[in-house]
């Protein structure tokens, strides 16, 4: 049996790319999307002019305006980014049947078997890197491994426009992953990498000396996780994920407010957006998500689970409204959404695009 050959298909910026691509005025320079200097919101994302000066994703506008006044903000074009996010993932699927797209600009590709088609993983990578600056005048990094775990991991390490492979012997694998910072290793948040480096675990090499009883007593089941990774094993297969994907709509506040009313207005056109985006993709989900952030800017999720799937906006906003009751009257949001998710696979195929979140100002 040959061994298995994943790919982790990862856009370079790819909303601020998209953008440059489409103005040449906006070529070399720093360029932001996301809400309006001036307005309450955060960066969608930022070129990599941008990160120079520390913008990020996620980050307050009014923070990113400090740091780079100089940048070109721009609103988001999602309609836009959905149609090259569909036609990137048109390339990934001509190579490959099995492509698992977990967001709008990255997918997992096992290409196991496919050599006598289209050459060698390298080959693959290089073809499929190829059309996309051809055909879409984008740039995609491309790491290529045994499984997705480290796949990602090589994507990130030569961007932009970079295609890394992972060694395949599982002692090369061991070393190759030693030096790499333990924030690598999934399911590794902030958290969890300052808890790791209080017991002076700064690198995967660091953990690699552990067994699996100490990480399994010391970061419960996380650790049976963390011993496994750390070796760079990571059986999960390569999948299509439309019953996982969710369709969400956001919109942010110019204030943050606790006023009831106006949280459930915004919340009725939101589930009626993601209704009418749900019934265009054919789709009825079981599962409607409340998602709001606070204050502080931390983001949490609530979720309902209905026995039957649905897409009518009647039901999105009832179960969204009952989260949302559940919260204290007195919380001030700065951003509220709605979600839905669990589709059902006999309801037809989800667009590619639908896991967008568009924060609106």
């Amino acid at each position: 049996m040959p061994p298995r050959v994943v790919l982790h298909l990862d856009m370079d910026a790819f909303f601020t790319s998209v953008e440059q691509r489409d103005n040449p005025l906006y070529k070399g320079k720093p360029v932001v999307v996301g809400a309006r200097p001036g307005h309450r919101g955060v960066v969608a994302a930022a070129s990599y002019e941008a990160r120079k000066f520390g913008v990020h994703s996620a980050l307050p506008i009014s923070q990113a305006f400090a740091r780079c006044p100089q940048a070109v903000f721009l609103p988001p074009r999602m309609e836009v980014y959905s149609r090259e996010s569909d036609r990137v993932m048109a390339i990934a699927a001509s190579f490959t049947p099995c492509v698992e797209q977990v967001s709008v600009d990255e997918a997992f590709l096992d290409i196991t078997g496919t050599q006598k088609l289209f050459g060698d993983a390298h080959e693959v990578a290089a073809k499929i890197s190829r059309r996309i600056r051809e055909e879409l005048h984008l740039t995609a990094s491309i790491g290529i491994a045994p499984n997705k775990f480290l796949a990602k991991v090589a994507s990130d390490m030569h961007k932009p426009d970079g295609i890394t492979a992972v060694p395949f012997d599982a002692g090369e694998i061991i070393a190759w992953l030693a030096p790499h910072p333990v924030g690598k290793i999934w399911g590794v948040g902030k958290k969890t990498e300052a808890a790791l480096k209080r017991f002076c675990l700064n690198t995967i090499g660091d953990l690699q000396r552990l067994d699996r009883e100490f990480l399994v007593q010391r970061f419960g089941a996380g650790g049976a996780s963390l011993y496994e990774l750390c070796r760079g094993i990571d059986d999960r297969p390569v999948e299509n994920r439309s019953e996982r994907l969710s369709i969400s709509r956001e919109h942010t506040f110019e204030r943050d407010t606790a006023d009831r009313d106006l949280l459930k207005k915004i919340l009725l056109t939101l589930a009626q957006d993601v209704a009418r985006r749900a019934r265009k993709s054919g789709m009825q989900g079981k599962t409607i998500v409340l998602i709001y952030r606070g204050s502080d800017f931390t983001k949490h999720t609530r979720r309902a689970t209905r026995a039957d799937a649905t897409a009518l906006a009647n039901d999105i906003y009832a179960a969204a409204l009952k989260l949302l009751e559940a919260l204290s009257e007195k919380m001030k949001i700065r951003l509220i959404g709605v979600g839905l998710s669990s589709f059902s696979a006999e309801c037809g195929q989800l667009d590619l695009f639908t896991n967008e979140k568009t924060h609106v100002s």
